[in-house]
């Protein structure tokens, strides 16, 4: 049983990563298509790109953190 635990925190773990991954790449890069056709600038374009992927990479990191502590507390308790 102590098994399931740790693997159901390991998928829980990379189908967040996975998430964060797909929508980095589905609605974060086509912001370059949609902003420079309207003729922004490409710095401007690419600042906004690597603003929003480091505030979404923080929160997978403190959701990370969050899961990892709940897990430990689970695990201390028994």
């Amino acid at each position: 049983m102590r098994l399931l635990g740790l693997l159901g925190f390991m998928a829980v773990m990379w189908m967040m990563i996975l998430a964060i991954t797909a929508f980095l790449i589905y609605f974060v890069a086509p912001i370059d298509f949609v902003l420079f056709r309207n003729g922004l600038d490409r710095f401007i374009v690419s600042l906004m790109q690597a603003s929003i992927a480091i505030v979404i990479i923080v929160i997978l990191v403190w959701g990370l953190n969050k899961m990892k502590e709940i897990y430990m507390q689970r695990k201390l308790q028994l």
